[in-house]
């Protein structure tokens, strides 16, 4: 096992112990040694699977001449997920359970040895969930559901995205696999989703549901459920009850595969347990369809949920799920940005058909596309261009911080919107980029944040003309020397105009471990900025 794979955070362990444990009646018909079997199930089948456990504990089992007695944990599936893959290390204190009964089969898919799956014992399909009174607004395709989080769509300016949390379960999980078909497997836009979906991200179904209150933006709020938490909301007499929209096309579901970690017969007796027709009572009585999807007979006249079984969408395999999990768990990282922006004399001429100068363009995207970043990215800006301060060609405008912190009686995002908005050329300054670079990288991998992306992004419209700072090779050579790969820093360079040397901005990136753009008008830039964060996707190998 990797360090990295050594290393558990106390979440993650949270994750696996659970929040609780359901003590069950002891075995009353069976004596003798008894033989206690761990059962670690999704948090909210914890009822169902307890009433489940207590009935075979009444019953007095007994396997190879021991009593059997049933415990059930709730426990989150990602965290038993990460301990049946070694990720968490033996000596942490935590316990390999005999029946796992997680969310979904989309993590045990994820390990590369599976424990046997002694089948399902519920379904919950994924819907949309609308309050109630908005619910005919969202009724379409998945495709427009999901649009609801890009910025710009009709859509997004109607409806409020939230999805439950992809890295810890299954509905966030599904819901981006549902992104994944729905996009065809396309980095950029499944990027820009992510991006975006990355804060409204609720913990668990309880999160979720609080954000059908929330009605400050005037959109209107749209939960990637299950149709099992809609129902169960509904059932709690809320305020703003929800209801289910079943887009066209089909859905996945949560299948609460019955997994057995353990060898032990005792185990694979309760397995049979929970598909029995006692535990689909159980199931059923808490707004679980059975595993092959026919409802409870609830459904039939209770509001919110529908009784007619959604179409299923192919099941992603193994490798689709690793994929798009190791996708988010890059992208869902906050951003860390030093952006440097050319201020030389040739930033003052014009760019054809729009009436701005080249440094006007640039700072109007960058106003633009600073409207996509999340309050927790940080951010700084340095100007540059020769001689700028005292000797050194870079100036800082704006110091290092979340956009959401104050800097005196403003955010940091108003400091540097203003900054933006300011930005002058330096009539007779030239372009300093290499020693300006050269700083900027060493600064950010001196003040590295390990928990962010770290990025230098550059916006430049020619070559380094500075008869003071260092040659190209010498450049290079700094750049190669200094690459680290437990600190890694991206380059991204954005290169205006006619007369960018592209070879020469190419041959830094690759030094660098980053990549080069070139951008004629306001409008490549912000598509440049959507290319740049799919890049993340392969960071920094690619």
């Amino acid at each position: 096992m990797t360090a990295a794979a050594g290393a558990v955070s106390g979440a993650v362990l949270a994750a696996v112990l659970g929040t609780s444990v359901y003590a069950l009646s002891e075995t009353r018909s069976c004596s003798g040694p008894v033989r206690t079997l761990d059962v670690a199930v999704a948090p909210e089948i914890a009822g169902a699977v307890s009433a489940v456990g207590a009935g075979f504990n009444r019953r007095g089992h007994r396997v190879q001449g021991r009593c059997v007695r049933i415990a059930v944990r709730a426990a989150g599936p990602a965290g038993v997920r990460a301990l049946l893959a070694g990720e968490i290390p033996p000596d942490a204190g935590v316990r390999r359970p005999d029946v796992w009964v997680p969310d979904s089969s989309l993590w045990p898919r994820m390990l590369a040895a599976p424990p046997a799956v002694a089948g399902s014992a519920a379904r919950s399909p994924l819907v949309a969930a609308l309050p109630r009174a908005e619910a005919a607004r969202a009724a379409g395709s998945w495709r427009r559901v999901l649009d609801a989080a890009v910025p710009g769509t009709r859509e997004s300016r109607s409806f409020r995205l939230t999805v439950a949390d992809p890295a810890r379960t299954g509905t966030g999980l599904a819901s981006l696999l549902i992104v994944d078909a729905r996009y065809g497997r396309a980095a950029a836009p499944f990027a820009a989703f992510a991006r975006d979906v990355r804060e409204h991200v609720a913990r668990d179904p309880e999160a979720q549901f609080a954000a059908l209150a929330r009605r400050g933006s005037g959109r209107v709020p749209v939960l990637l459920t299950s149709e099992q938490a809609v129902w169960a909301h509904d059932r709690s007499n809320p305020s703003d009850p929800a209801e289910a929209v079943y887009p066209r096309g089909g859905t996945l579901s949560l299948d609460y595969p019955v997994t057995l970690p353990s060898a032990d017969p005792a185990a694979r007796l309760f397995g049979r347990a929970l598909r029995s027709g006692a535990a689909r009572e159980a199931f059923r009585a808490r707004g679980f369809r059975d595993p092959d999807g026919a409802p409870p007979p609830a459904f039939g006249g209770a509001g919110g949920v529908a009784a007619r079984r959604p179409p299923e969408l192919p099941a992603p395999d193994g490798a689709d799920v690793v994929r798009v999990a190791q996708a988010w768990a890059r992208l869902a990282l906050a951003s860390r940005m030093l952006s440097l922006i050319d201020v030389s004399g040739s930033m003052a001429r014009r760019v054809p058909g729009t009436g701005l100068t080249r440094l006007q363009a640039i700072a109007q995207a960058s106003q633009r596309g600073l409207a996509l970043q999340p309050d927790d990215t940080e951010l700084a800006q340095w100007i540059f261009s020769t001689r700028l301060d005292g000797a050194r060609d870079w100036h800082e405008n704006v110091p290092m911080g979340p956009l959401g912190g104050r800097i005196g009686s403003a955010t940091r995002r108003q400091r540097i919107l203003s900054a933006l908005a300011a930005l002058r050329p330096m009539p007779d300054g030239g372009t300093g980029l290499y020693d300006t670079l050269l700083a900027a990288v060493r600064y950010m991998r001196r003040t590295y944040r390990p928990e962010m992306v770290n990025t230098v992004l550059v916006f430049t419209d020619g070559r380094d003309d500075d008869p003071g700072g260092p040659a190209l090779p010498a450049t290079l050579s700094a750049l190669r020397a200094e690459r680290d790969p437990a600190r890694p820093v991206q380059i991204i360079v954005i290169g205006f105009g006619p007369d960018v040397d592209t070879a020469e901005l190419r041959g830094i990136a690759d030094a660098a471990g980053g990549s080069v753009y070139t951008a004629h008008a306001p409008q490549d830039i912000l598509r440049i900025f959507g290319q740049a964060t799919a890049r993340r996707l392969c960071a920094p190998d690619c």
